[in-house]
């Protein structure tokens, strides 16, 4: 069965404005392509993303992955150095408009692609979560006013990045900073040796894991399983492909959350979203 390709472009609209984001996350473009697995999936589970109680354990992903950067990370990087190499405050003030973006859209996706890949080995998940409705923030709305460019993967130093990585593409955290090439260059000397550190690839797994644990809190039940997905005019061909996707997906998004975190704290920005600390 071939999917409508407009279709998918009105579904991957909704998605963003869902996600209160500026961008599509290339994690829903991959699965676009997968016959109509999108469709079948995200009405599903767009009403659980539509809840309070979502958008908090997101929010909390990211103070986790905050936590082990505070207690790991002594970042060389700051607005001065940047200043220094001719990177103005201007520019250090749109770089971080853009991370703030990347900060809850990231934490978001890394969900959804949790709860994708639950439900391909159970009959449902979810349905445990509180439907409180979810309103959009003024910072929420502060992200859809910004405008987030994703550099071509070949821009600047980004396939030097994907190929450290061990990736085919640069992540979309990179490409959305890859307008400033000096940024980009200075974070990058120091992020690219996070894999050294064990507390922060420990803290990624942790992401991992405490979001695919979370799908059983969304507010309404995920029906996704091969069965499900066959019975609702899915090849088996793109639930493979489907099923790749989000595995693919799913450590990258955790390891870009606290890479994240850490640019931010490398600029300055330290405060917590949901956890206070003591």
């Amino acid at each position: 069965m071939t999917s409508d390709p407009q279709h998918h472009e009105v579904a991957l609209h909704e998605i963003a404005r869902v996600l209160c984001a500026p961008f599509v996350p290339r994690v829903f473009e991959q699965l676009a392509a997968c016959d109509v697995y999108l469709d079948v999936v995200w009405p599903q589970i767009a009403p659980s993303v539509e809840t309070t109680g979502f958008r908090d354990s997101a929010l909390y992903l990211a103070d986790m992955a905050l936590d082990a950067v505070l207690e790991t990370y002594e970042p060389v990087l700051s607005p001065q150095s940047l200043e220094s190499r001719g990177v103005s405050a201007e520019d250090v003030r749109d770089i971080l408009a853009t991370l703030d973006v990347l900060h809850w859209v990231q934490p978001q996706t890394l969900l959804i692609c949790a709860a994708l890949a639950e439900a391909f080995e159970a009959e449902r998940v979810g349905g445990d979560g509180r439907p409180d409705p979810r309103e959009t923030t003024d910072r929420e709305r502060v992200h859809l006013a910004t405008t987030v460019h994703l550099a071509a993967p070949n821009a600047a130093s980004l396939p030097s990045i994907a190929a450290s990585l061990q990736l085919d593409e640069p992540p979309e955290l990179y490409r959305a900073v890859a307008g400033w090439p000096v940024y980009l260059e200075a974070a990058w000397d120091e992020l690219q040796h996070f894999p050294a550190y064990p507390p922060l690839r420990r803290r990624a797994r942790a992401l991992y894991y405490y979001a695919r644990s979370s799908a059983r809190f969304l507010a309404q039940p995920l029906e996704a399983n091969a069965e499900s997905l066959t019975a609702r005019g899915v090849s088996a061909e793109a639930i493979a492909l489907a099923r790749a996707t989000v595995d693919d997906a799913l450590p990258l998004l955790a390891t870009m959350v606290v890479h994240c975190a850490a640019m931010r704290v490398a600029l300055g920005v330290t405060d917590h979203e949901v956890v206070r600390p003591a």
